[in-house]
């Protein structure tokens, strides 16, 4: 029982290891070929970046996978190519940094995908094959373009900070009596509220009568009900 354990464990932690072999090649992009691969490239491995790729030939058929299998190639290519530019990207901003000019990191990046992207395109194949229901393509790229490729994109970035300078000196040369002026403060009035008269309703009116009343005199009141209800005197002269 305890073999079979053992056993277990063992084949647990092979395939653990397999896997995580799996992922590094994953995470790297930058596959790996044997002897026998490199020997189908037909490329100058000391002058050239390359790349193959491989695809599967299904129901589609074998021109689709050899398109697939050549993208694939373009893809691995790229990634190489983005790491050689970033390289001599970083070499010449270090020039521009000795003159008080920082570059950030995502323009460096964005540089480096531009000249990749269009290298990419220029490169050539250099062997293609088919073995076993595969389509194997191989792309490659001259080494030599790379540094003056980069030399053209970083040229015309860094022209067109210059120009923008250039602009910026002639404006404030120019117009420096009105661009000095501060800002205009505007202060926005309060809008007056307008009195409404409010109309009185007939009700109101009566209810006004009312209070009026309410307020006499009692005496005046009392009088005036006793002379209603008093009787005329009788004299006994009359009888």
């Amino acid at each position: 029982m305890k073999n079979k354990l053992k056993m277990i464990l063992l084949s647990g932690l092979i395939l653990s290891l397999g896997a995580c072999t799996n992922i590094q090649d994953t995470f790297t992009g930058t596959p790996t070929y044997t002897e026998i691969e490199r020997s189908n490239f037909n490329v100058q491995e000391e002058t050239q970046l390359f790349a193959m790729g491989s695809y599967k030939v299904n129901e589609s058929g074998a021109a689709v996978a050899k398109m697939k299998a050549k993208g694939q190639a373009e893809i691995y290519l790229k990634k190489q190519i983005f790491n050689e530019t970033t390289n001599v990207l970083n070499s010449f901003f270090n020039e521009v940094h000795t003159k008080n000019i920082v570059t950030s990191k995502n323009t460096v990046e964005d540089l480096a995908n531009l000249v990749s992207s269009e290298l990419t395109k220029d490169a050539i194949t250099t062997n293609s094959w088919n073995d076993q229901g595969k389509e194997f393509v191989v792309l490659a790229v001259d080494k030599t373009k790379i540094p003056k490729k980069v030399k053209e994109i970083f040229v015309i970035h860094i022209q067109s900070i210059i120009d923008d300078l250039d602009g910026a000196i002639t404006k404030v040369s120019n117009e420096y009596l009105e661009i000095a002026k501060p800002p205009v403060t505007v202060v926005e009035e309060t809008p007056k509220i307008e009195k409404t008269e409010v109309k009185v309703d007939a009700v109101d009116e009566m209810k006004k009568t009312e209070s009026k009343e309410s307020i006499e005199p009692k005496d005046s009141i009392e009088t005036s009900n006793s002379e209603k209800n008093s009787e005329p005197e009788v004299f006994l002269d009359d009888f």
